[in-house]
């Protein structure tokens, strides 16, 4: 409740209990209730056990893959600066691994880390075989270019498009020759204008039916190659950039029965361009609660502060928000206005 009334750091949480207590008190029927302590406080988030308490919010927030109305999802990490010292190294410290849906901007899953960033291709695997993700369809990061990793998705019924960079060198020559030699089967282009800039993208689709792959990726079920050829032009400054990505699916594009070659086509296209909502949620994390600002001497203190945030967003999303500064505005302005979306929420029993 804290953390929806804009309130990020440990300070200011417990300040927020000690100032709200009588109506603390009132909401919970809970009387001879009294404010923790500011020294207690921190203990209690140093000792909760991460793994229990995520447990239990995928059970209140439980949805399964049929209920997500086809809808893709993003699955990526993200560094929790604020557990980082002056002796840390960014990149070996407390991560998350956050799964969300690309329309609905939804928090599916959240997995917290520790170390390398490589330890992101262990913590989705398991992700992915510890929940229904392996059966929906997700948009992974370059690094997830991985046999086993994609064995898991296609033999489970899963969707799945991932970039390929030069940390595949054999696949990234591969389909560089494809999109430079070969005729595309389809393609599909979008034009945006915004913030002084004109970006064209196209996207151009080539069959991996008959192509051969290294064995390892035998089980990957390789369909359809996607070459997106991006074009910025800074209208003022009239420079132009150009660059080329590669992704590959196991997303068929021919002999499709329920949809047209066209409409499969722009699923995938949209599907790369919306896999950025991860990185809009983390500006969310950061700009609106603070989380790579919020500073926590314990590790385990960070990863729980971020899991509540994840609720937080959950709940702020359930009021389909327009602007999420907007409805934590109406929070801090109104106690009864928060206590009510609570009660909405089931997070709240009706109070006096």
């Amino acid at each position: 409740m804290a953390i929806l009334s804009r309130k990020n750091r440990v300070s200011e949480i417990h300040r927020y209990i000690r100032n709200k207590i009588e109506w603390l008190q009132e909401i919970f029927d809970r009387p001879n209730a009294k404010p923790i302590s500011r020294a207690q406080l921190p203990r209690i988030l140093n000792i909760v056990d991460w793994e229990e308490l995520n447990a239990v919010i995928e059970e209140f927030f439980s949805i399964t893959v049929e209920n997500i109305n086809d809808e893709w999802i993003a699955i990526d990490g993200k560094v929790l600066r604020g557990t980082i010292t002056d002796n840390d190294n960014a990149h070996e410290n407390e991560q998350i691994t956050i799964a969300i849906g690309h329309k609905s901007q939804q928090i599916f899953f959240q997995r917290k880390m520790s170390g390398a960033k490589s330890s992101e291709v262990t913590e989705v695997r398991k992700l992915l075989g510890g929940t229904w993700l392996q059966r929906a369809k997700v948009t992974l990061d370059p690094q997830h270019v991985n046999p086993t990793t994609l064995k898991t998705i296609n033999q489970s019924g899963g969707k799945y498009i991932v970039q390929v960079k030069k940390n595949q060198p054999t696949l990234f020559e591969m389909f560089g020759d494809m999109a430079q030699e070969e005729k595309a089967i389809g393609s599909s282009k979008t034009v945006e204008k915004s913030r002084g800039r004109l970006e064209e993208r196209e996207g151009r689709f080539f069959s991996l039916k008959d192509v051969e792959f290294d064995a390892r990726w035998s089980q990957s079920d390789f369909q359809t190659l996607i070459a997106v050829d991006r074009t910025i032009k800074k209208i003022k400054k009239e420079e132009i950039s150009r660059e080329r990505s590669y992704y590959v699916s196991n997303v068929e594009l021919e002999g499709r029965q329920s949809k047209t070659l066209t409409d499969v086509e722009e699923e995938l296209f949209t599907a790369i361009r919306a896999h950025w909502h991860v990185e809009s949620s983390n500006y969310i994390r950061d700009m609106t609660f603070k989380e790579d600002y919020a500073k926590t001497k314990n590790k385990n203190q960070g990863q729980i502060l971020s899991l509540v945030r994840t609720v937080v967003i959950k709940i702020i999303r359930k009021t389909n928000p327009k602007n999420f500064k907007e409805v934590i505005d109406s929070f801090c302005d109104s106690q009864d206005i928060l206590a009510s979306v609570l009660l909405k929420c089931n997070f709240l029993r009706s109070w006096i």
